[in-house]
């Protein structure tokens, strides 16, 4: 246990160590890590085109001059990621590899999982069950209300909130849960060291305050990106055994979370709040999934309590759909 334990401090150290240098990004290191090549080791190779040829950046000829410069190089290099990983001990942040025993097993079982996670705050949540509650960044009051009403009926059920901390239902959704005393997970679109969007600096130190977590994937400085979102919308579905997505729309950033969720196959679960609502065209892509939910609110929430405690025992329960073609078959 000991060894293990030093090998992935070693791992940390060289992580951070080798974003250090100018040029070096997240798709480089992912694909570094994804061929099951140590970082450590990477950094010990004594092979300066080796090395260079990894992180496909050529060095300064002032590094590859001779023997001792390349050593003091990497001496050099070992030292920042020291100074960091020490910082990040003291700071609660804590990073967890693919191949670790601590690495959430539901973010294994995805194409092109994570190769790493940094976690700040108390990442026991992760191994939670948990709900990712996700939605419009413009919501309306009635958006609003619904996420209110999904965190408070998951209260006391011994279960985490997920959400993306962007402006709207997600802020929201961790606003909630830190009231009603559910622990919330914030998955950034960001490197764990970007406040975004500006002003949620406040909302993050909450979230981790009371029992709750930020987790990224993304390098420490990196930025945001379209592309980026899109990519951290595949870590909430999968780490949430329900998804319930609250305003959203077929063409928009939060149905990159239900795809992914169908992809998943995991349980989309989606409430409404007026009849005609069953008329839009996301409740009906939801209730066309097979393992999709609707419920109307106030007429079936207790039905909707019960799913989100017990979903897997509430399989059987029918979809809108499936009702509507039991009455055609009665």
């Amino acid at each position: 246990m000991g060894k293990e334990q030093d090998y992935w401090k070693a791992e940390t150290v060289a992580f951070l160590a080798l974003q250090s240098i100018r040029g070096v990004g997240f798709k480089t290191l992912y694909k570094i890590a994804a061929q099951k090549i140590s970082f450590r080791e990477l950094i010990k190779t004594d092979n300066v085109y080796y090395f260079e040829k990894m992180l496909r950046q050529k060095l300064d000829d002032s590094i590859t001059e001779s023997n001792e410069s390349w050593m003091q190089f990497k001496l050099d290099l070992w030292d920042k990621g020291l100074v960091l990983a020490r910082d990040y001990i003291k700071r609660n942040i804590r990073i967890f590899f693919y191949d670790q025993d601590l690495f959430p097993q539901q973010l294994k079982n995805i194409p092109e999982p994570p190769m790493w996670l940094f976690v700040e705050g108390n990442y026991m949540t992760l191994y939670q069950p948990s709900v990712a509650i996700i939605g419009s960044r413009k919501a309306t009051e009635d958006g609003l209300w619904l996420t209110k009403f999904i965190v408070a009926a998951i209260a006391n059920q011994g279960l985490t909130s997920v959400s993306g901390l962007a402006e709207g239902i997600d802020q929201k959704a961790h606003i909630e849960s830190i009231r009603f005393n559910v622990p919330t997970i914030a998955v950034l679109g960001t490197g764990i060291e970007n406040n975004y969007p500006r002003g949620s600096e406040n909302l993050r130190m909450q979230i981790v305050a009371n029992g709750g977590a930020i987790v990224t994937e993304y390098l420490i400085n990196q930025s945001y990106s379209a592309y980026n979102f899109v990519r951290r919308n595949r870590i909430q579905a999968s780490l949430a055994q329900i998804t319930i997505p609250v305003e959203w729309k077929i063409k928009s950033g939060t149905a990159h979370t239900v795809n992914f969720t169908k992809d998943y196959d995991r349980f989309l679960v989606m409430p409404y709040l007026h009849q005609s609502d069953l008329e839009n065209a996301e409740i009906k892509a939801i209730s066309a999934y097979r393992r999709g939910r609707v419920f109307s609110v106030p007429d079936q929430s207790s039905d909707l309590i019960m799913f989100l405690k017990q979903p897997e025992e509430s399989e059987l329960i029918p979809t809108q759909a499936e009702q509507g073609q039991l009455s055609m078959d009665l």
